[in-house]
């Protein structure tokens, strides 16, 4: 028996929709920038280019992470963890009987936690995408699923 958990990021944003969102903003913005550098604000032209540069890296970021994914296998003896990103594709496996679910909470107060599947001294981040929420409902059931070092709780049919 075996439980397969698979997670992705919330992309809502298409590229139709990204580029009609940036062509708005570049043509609204631009018209007020030619505004003012017809009347001689010529730097306004300038920071408008930049500006306009530094929205549509943003907007290309957030549209790469639609590419990003996990999935995790909880088996009777592994773990099995797959994530797939642009960059390529990492997999990391360990024991389940050593293994340990840990939500760890951050040093500062406006950084998100961070979930890990610790196992021999390695530890593996789960999720750094979700939300904080997302990760303590992930966390609680991965905790049914792979529990206490040195525990292997049956594998049931576990759905949220």
């Amino acid at each position: 028996m075996e439980q397969r958990i698979e997670l992705a990021p919330n992309c809502s944003l298409t590229p139709a929709t990204a580029a009609a969102f940036f062509a708005s903003v570049c043509a609204f913005s631009g018209i007020l920038a030619l505004l003012f550098t017809w009347q001689g604000f010529w730097p306004v032209l300038v920071c408008w280019a930049l500006e306009m540069l530094g929205l549509g890296l943003a907007l290309r970021s957030g549209l790469r992470r639609r590419f990003t994914s996990q999935t995790v296998l909880v088996t009777e003896a592994r773990i099995s963890l797959e994530t797939r990103s642009p960059a390529g594709v990492a997999k990391q496996e360990f024991a389940r009987h050593w293994a340990k679910v840990r939500l760890r909470t951050p040093r500062a107060r406006r950084s998100p936690c961070r979930l890990m599947i610790e196992s021999r001294g390695q530890a593996f981040e789960v999720g750094s995408f979700l939300t904080d929420d997302e990760k303590s409902r992930l966390a609680s059931r991965l905790d049914r699923l792979v529990g206490c070092m040195n525990e292997s709780p049956p594998l049931e049919n576990d759905r949220i």
